[in-house]
This record gives C-alpha cells, sequence and structure tokens, in this order.
C-alpha cells in the first residue's frame, strides 16, 4: 500500500538548494565513436532532470564542463537520446569519463568520484539482473500453458534473480550507507512500477539512509526528502494501525491487505456495504482452470447485483501467478500472497484446504461457507431478494 501512495514526490533524485558562486567541479570526458556530438550536462531534481549546460565533443570524442555545487549533486551527462552517465558530484572534483558511446550507461568508467563509482556498481548488478529477467520472460512466454513443471522451474528461477537482487540492495546500503549512492540504491526500480526495495518490506533501509543522510549532509535537499518520505511512511503506518482498530471494533472479521497483480494493495474491509465472495485458492494447480470458470459464471450472474469477488490466490511463484490473471482474464479483484500456503490470512481465515470461500454479507457477517456451483447461486439468491 505505502508504494504508490508515498512515493510519488521522491522517485527522482533531488537538485541541491543552493550552490557556490564559482565553477568548483570540473567534469571531462573522451567518449569513443562520439565525435562531433552534441553532450548535455543534466543536474537530476526532485521532480524532473533539468538541463544545465551544453557542448559539443571534438573529433575525438571529447568534451568538459564545469559547474557549482556545495554538497554531493547527482547529474547526468547525455550524448544522444538514449545514451548517459550518471555520477555523483562534490565541491572541488575533477571528474573523468570514458567509455564507448553505444551503451555508453555500461560501457562507461569514472575517475576522481569514489561514489560515483558505487552508482555505476549498482547500476552494473541492476542491469544484469534486467538481463537475466529478460531472458526467462522469454522462455515463459514461449512454453504452453500445460508445461507446468517447466514454468515452475523458470519462475522458482525468477524469485531467485529477485531475492538476489533485493538482498544486494540491501547489503550495498549497510556497507555504504555514509555515501550518497545509498541514496541511489534506495530509489532503484526492477521496472517502471516496481522498486527493488519498498517501505513494506524493507524499512530497515530506509532508515539506514535517512540516517547516515542527516548525519552526513544535514543540509542536503537528498536528506531533507529522504527524511519527508520516512515521515510519510510512518505516518500511514499509524493510520493502517488506527484504520484496523476501527475495522476490529466495528466487526470480529480477520482484515486482509495485498496486492494485486498491478501491484495495487486492496483491503478486504475496503468492499464493507457490498456482499463479498471472499475466495482462497490456487490459480496454477491442477483444477485452477476449471475452477475459475466456474467462477466466471459466477461472477457474471451476480457483478451487477453487488456481489463482489476478492480472491486470494496462495501460489507459489508470483510470475506464474500473475500471468494466469492475465491468461485467464481474471477481472474481479484478485491479489497474492507471497507466503503461499503458509499464508497469514488464510491461516487467520482457518483455510484447511483450498478451495475454500465465505459469503460476507454488508455488515461485515459471514452469512455463508464453502458453497460451490448451485448450492453457491442458490445462497446468492436467497441473500439477494
Amino acid at each position: 500500500m505505502l508504494r504508490k501512495n508515498i512515493r510519488s514526490s521522491v522517485f527522482v533524485l533531488l537538485a541541491l538548494a543552493a550552490c557556490t558562486s564559482k565553477n568548483n567541479v570540473k567534469i571531462t570526458g573522451g567518449i569513443k565513436e562520439a565525435e562531433n556530438q552534441k553532450v548535455y550536462l543534466e543536474q537530476l531534481n526532485v521532480d524532473q532532470a533539468v538541463i544545465i549546460d551544453s557542448t559539443k565533443t571534438d573529433r575525438y570524442g571529447h568534451f568538459t564542463f564545469k559547474t557549482a555545487t556545495s554538497l554531493p549533486t547527482f547529474y547526468n551527462v547525455k550524448i544522444g537520446p538514449k545514451e548517459f552517465i550518471t555520477f555523483i558530484a562534490e565541491p572541488e572534483d575533477h571528474i573523468e569519463l570514458s567509455g564507448t558511446l553505444n551503451g555508453l550507461s555500461q560501457n562507461y568508467w569514472v575517475d576522481g568520484s569514489e561514489n560515483s563509482l558505487w552508482v555505476k556498481l549498482l547500476n552494473f548488478q541492476l542491469n544484469n539482473t534486467h538481463v537475466m529477467m529478460d531472458s526467462l520472460k522469454k522462455s515463459f512466454a514461449a512454453l504452453p500453458a500445460e508445461a507446468t513443471s517447466e514454468r515452475q522451474k523458470i519462475a522458482a528461477a525468477w524469485d531467485s534473480i529477485v531475492n538476489k537482487q533485493i538482498n544486494f540492495s540491501k547489503d550495498f546500503i549497510l556497507k555504504h550507507a555514509i555515501s550518497p549512492a545509498s541514496y541511489y540504491a534506495l530509489y532503484q526500480k526492477f521496472d517502471q512500477d516496481n522498486f527493488i526495495l519498498n517501505p513494506d518490506n524493507d524499512l530497515h533501509s530506509y532508515k539506514v539512509v535517512a540516517s547516515s543522510m542527516k548525519a552526513m549532509y544535514p543540509e542536503s535537499q537528498y536528506t531533507k526528502a529522504i527524511l519527508n518520505h520516512l515521515d510519510q511512511i510512518n505516518k500511514a503506518i499509524q493510520n493502517m494501525k488506527i484504520k484496523q482498530l476501527i475495522n476490529n471494533s466495528e466487526g470480529s472479521l480477520p482484515e486482509i491487505h495485498l496486492p494485486n497483480a498491478q501491484g495495487d494493495t486492496i483491503a478486504l474491509s475496503s468492499l464493507k456495504g457490498k456482499y463479498i465472495l471472499l475466495d482462497f485458492t490456487v490459480l496454477n494447480s491442477k483444477d485452477g482452470v476449471g475452477y475459475i470458470q466456474e467462477m466466471k459464471k459466477i461472477y457474471n450472474k451476480f457483478k451487477n447485483r453487488g456481489v463482489q469477488i476478492y480472491q486470494v490466490c496462495l501460489d507459489p511463484n508470483k510470475l506464474a501467478w500473475q500471468s494466469l490473471v492475465k491468461q485467464l482474464d481474471i477481472n474481479w479483484i484478485c491479489v497474492w500472497d507471497p507466503d503461499g500456503l503458509k499464508s497469514r490470512a488464510a491461516q487467520m481465515w482457518n483455510i484447511q484446504r483450498v478451495p475454500a470461500n465465505y459469503i460476507i454479507n454488508p455488515k461485515f457477517e459471514i452469512v455463508g461457507k464453502n458453497l460451490a456451483g448451485q448450492r453457491l447461486e442458490d445462497r446468492l439468491n436467497d441473500l439477494l431478494k
């Protein structure tokens, strides 16, 4: 829940509030195959990247920039629409960049800035992760739906790669907490919508970065941003606890907060006031496809009569589950519990086997349990009279 609601203002790196009056940073570069190219120096701001200077390479691909800063600042040197180098500059730095134009963000070296080398390491590791994830996606998509065993192996490999990247980022932050590169690590992404670290699972990493940045650079805008972000996270956690207390005082049914295939966390209690068919199942099972077809019949008959389906999937692998949600064209609320068959939600709802379901009325009371087929239809019809 915290992932999308809190981060919108801090994902891009921050600019400084003040700069020194003189150009105290020098950036020189020599990029192979980049002769007579337009080069831009871009400062990475909190809400946008701002071009602060530009020049043109000579016939050897050489260029020079001078700029001013009073605290560590993140920059890009960009050549063309796609090629760039991200680095950190501090007062009195002379940073030397070298590399090859094609694939510059990976094919470069930096001298004169240890922090920039940490950024390079972070990008190198994430690029390797992206390459492996892309390869697995292609292999997974190429397999027929009935190749369950092969798909499960790929899905397990996917989880291993994801966990390795998460552990790398967390370990990097602990080892390099005093470097501004730890701030960069905190906001790296697997893709456009998914951060490697998130407040739900990695709050300790946020606290480490906030504490170290406050100690090292108390006046930096980076510090102010992470402290503000951490404050929003803490408020959101507190609001969630208050909401849970209210929900628990209104009824005795256990709450569920789990993400759907798009990564949005949805609370079971958000459906209060409607009839809810709370369903627990495993999509990637022998009878999964047939079960979903039966659920579709129920959904199509009752969706316009005020019945909502909240389906909790206990699949062991997220990638396989997401693929099946799309493949089976599931349009009701379908969420995933990363704990699988050890799901805390399933334990709280006393689920002994799957599939299993409850019917919950608008007062958030259980009015039916483990009904299927015609019995489920009859019970819903009785309730909706």
